[in-house]
């Protein structure tokens, strides 16, 4: 039998800061090192190893076509700009690592993952998001006559969920990395029950970091004992649970990929857009907290208060609404619009807006009978 031979070698960024060894075999197979396929699909290589061995884990027998193989090819490196010239490597094909994405993105979309390989599962979700985009975007452009760069593509495409949180207002009392519970319930807006029976759920993949007293001491904490939570399994975390900001989260990382968003929540992520374009440079924020609350909008040049409201909100609790519109309207103006108001009717209700005032621009009792686009618009009311 004829030893293969890895003729060419290159250097593959698909997400930034990953570098992988690609190499292009004598038969002009595509393939990436064993090591570098592990670093893409954010497992470790003993890891990978494992599950290639043992392939397909049972999780995933539901998501994978029958009777696929893996065939762990052992190359002779040849190429010259290689440092591993004159070694033989293993080495993982395109369709083993094809499979394995879409495998573990079904899988992860399902809820049918074990708690430990969850955090693969998100890896793939987004490389797979990422890699349709690339193609789209990098063949479009080849038809026209361009000549993209696809490795700059891909890394444009793949979004980087510790930065998506952060976009979305989060931030770490002890520094940059490290968060406490009290910042990850503020951010979600759950109880803190709730997050500490995720955590229990979760114990294998999400480790607690111990703090020290003075490091508790150095945010203002007066415990003796407190743990931290790095930034990555803070997004673990959001992901991971349903709350309203989680499913905003999951629907910006993974498209369609699953029923994660709600209609009124894909609506705000849209409203999202629109707004960052209207009030820019008025210091526009998300999901800011005001007091014990958050709201989903505040432009703070206008001392304004937004709130976009869906169905849902017809069954909140009446008496805690009014506590949190008495808190807000203290210090600013607030404006609670339906998720399928016109432009025009939002604007015009902020123009009523003035510190001490609720504008409403829809009718709870209406929303109940009638469907999203029967609203009118002019039964905008003022309290």
């Amino acid at each position: 039998m004829t030893e293969r031979k890895a003729i060419y070698y290159g250097q593959v960024e698909l997400i930034q800061g990953i570098v992988c060894d690609g190499y292009v075999l004598d038969d002009n197979m595509a393939v990436m090192s064993e090591r570098g396929t592990a670093d893409l699909l954010g497992m470790k290589h003993a890891s990978l190893q494992s599950v290639a061995v043992n392939w397909p884990p049972k999780t995933l027998n539901s998501f994978i076509d029958k009777g696929f193989s893996v065939a762990v090819n052992s190359v002779e490196v040849i190429a010259d700009n290689n440092p591993h010239k004159g070694r033989r490597i293993n080495v993982y094909d395109t369709s083993f690592i094809e499979s394995f994405i879409r495998g573990y993105a079904l899988a992860f979309a399902n809820e049918a993952l074990r708690p430990n390989q969850q955090h693969i599962g998100k890896r793939c979700s987004i490389l797979a998001c990422a890699l349709i985009k690339t193609v789209l975007d990098t063949a479009i452009k080849q038809a026209c006559g361009l000549s993209p760069n696809i490795q700059q593509t891909a890394q444009k495409n793949y979004i980087d969920v510790v930065k998506l949180i952060k976009d979305f207002g989060f931030t770490c009392s002890v520094d940059d990395d490290i968060a406490i519970k009290k910042d990850i319930t503020q951010f979600l807006n759950v109880p803190e029950s709730t997050l500490n029976s995720f955590l229990r759920k979760h114990q294998t993949d999400i480790k607690p970091i111990k703090l020290n007293s003075a490091t508790i001491r150095s945010f203002g904490g007066k415990a003796s004992r407190m743990n931290g939570y790095h930034l990555d399994d803070v997004t673990k975390i959001a992901l991971g649970m349903d709350s309203v900001i989680g499913i905003d989260l999951k629907k910006q990382v993974f498209g369609q990929i699953g029923s994660f968003a709600k209609p009124e929540t894909s609506a705000e992520v849209q409203w999202q857009k629109v707004l960052s374009s209207v009030f820019e440079g008025f210091d526009l924020h998300f999901n800011y907290p005001i007091g014990t609350y958050k709201v989903d909008f505040f432009v703070a040049k206008l001392m304004l208060v937004l709130e976009c409201n869906g169905y849902c909100h017809r069954y909140y609790n009446a008496t805690e609404e009014k506590a949190r519109e008495k808190l807000i309207t203290q210090k600013y103006s607030l404006v609670r619009f339906h998720h399928q108001v016109s432009l025009e009717t939002l604007f015009n209700g902020i123009l009523q807006a003035k510190p001490g005032t609720t504008v409403k621009l829809y009718d709870l009792e209406r929303l109940g009978r009638e469907m999203p686009f029967n609203i009118n618009p002019l039964n905008a009311q003022m309290v």
